[in-house]
């Protein structure tokens, strides 16, 4: 059935059932009741998306690009991502830190400092915390989206947005969002092992170099996280001889960390923003992400030369929090 038809009877279905016309409603045939279920779902969902209280605190709103820094719940490193983002976020930034269900004095008094927003939302639900943050933002078209367990370096957000628009000069995809290479996300490990040197070293410690969303050493194994993490520091250091090199990004073909992203507005739009779901959904904004993508045909991508550091997630968290001291002095900002 034509798109058009499919809304055109869902629209009816919504009119009969608020209008409390059931003999009309019950003589519709099982497909108008199936477009009914459909726009009755679509309605709520719509609902579910962008309801909930909210407080918030409103800096710059007018600007063309956005980062959210979201997520705020990982406290262990905020000492060395906070001050990152403090002083590498430009001033052609509106930044809004988003808290999904956690009101934190030291975020409050750096949103103030800075200047930037601060959206809080009572639920805890990420979904809906980054759909309120972009809306309350209009201007935006570019939209940077920052987990506050990424380490970036200097000329991140500059680099991101021209590393963007080269991909989609390049013509050969309609890019769906673009991420830095990251290194310990399961697919642009090896692209950072790569661009280290690394890959020898690291098949005969490990055996193995698969990419992939999961079920692999550097995704599962937290001594492979250290590994990895070990050989990127002194952090800046790293990101400078990334930085330095030629343009180029890999097109990811599975599903893919969106920790780190750039992404335009009308993807945003064209989904009806995250989908927030009854139980919180940890991790289904990546998931349907990557899967809108998949189904509209616009491609994630990772930049070759863009370099942002994962602190870790998952089965690496152990092992990750007690490596944290003796890697403390090279994740520093080097002043």
């Amino acid at each position: 059935m034509a798109p058009d038809e499919t809304r055109r009877r869902g629209r009816r279905a919504l009119e009969l059932l608020a209008g409390r016309r059931w003999l009309e409603l019950g003589s519709m045939t099982a497909g108008g009741i199936w477009h009914l279920d459909r726009a009755v779902r679509r309605s709520l969902h719509r609902r579910m998306n962008f309801g909930g209280g909210t407080s918030s605190s409103t800096g710059r709103a007018g600007r063309a690009r956005c980062s959210s820094s979201s997520r705020a719940t990982s406290r262990i490193s905020w000492p060395y991502t906070l001050p990152r983002l403090e002083r590498f976020a430009s001033q052609e930034l509106d930044v809004c830190i988003v808290s999904p269900g956690v009101d934190s004095p030291e975020l409050s008094a750096l949103a103030a400092r800075r200047g930037w927003s601060q959206l809080i939302t009572r639920r805890n639900d990420l979904c809906l915390a980054q759909n309120l943050a972009i809306r309350h933002h209009p201007a935006a078209r570019w939209i940077h989206k920052l987990d506050e367990d990424i380490f970036i370096a200097e000329g991140y957000f500059e680099a991101m947005a021209a590393g963007y628009r080269a991909v989609q000069r390049d013509g050969r995809f309609w890019p769906g969002f673009c991420s830095p290479l990251l290194n310990v996300n399961g697919f642009s490990y090896r692209l950072f092992l790569d661009a280290a040197g690394l890959e020898g070293e690291y098949l005969e410690r490990f055996g193995e170099l698969t990419q992939a969303s999961g079920g692999v050493a550097v995704a599962e194994d937290g001594e492979a996280a250290r590994w990895v993490w070990e050989r990127t520091l002194p952090f800046d250091a790293m990101a400078a001889r990334i930085a330095a090199r030629p343009f180029g990004y890999s097109p990811v073909p599975h599903r893919f960390s969106i920790g780190a992203i750039l992404f335009e507005r009308d993807l945003w739009e064209a989904i009806g923003g995250f989908v927030v779901v009854a139980s919180g959904g940890v991790g289904h904004d990546e998931l349907q992400l990557c899967q809108e993508c998949l189904a509209r045909s616009r491609v994630p991508v990772v930049l070759h030369d863009v370099f942002a550091g994962h602190f870790s997630f998952g089965p690496q968290d152990p092992v990750m929090r007690s490596a944290l001291p003796a890697l403390a002095s090279g994740l520093e900002v080097v002043a």
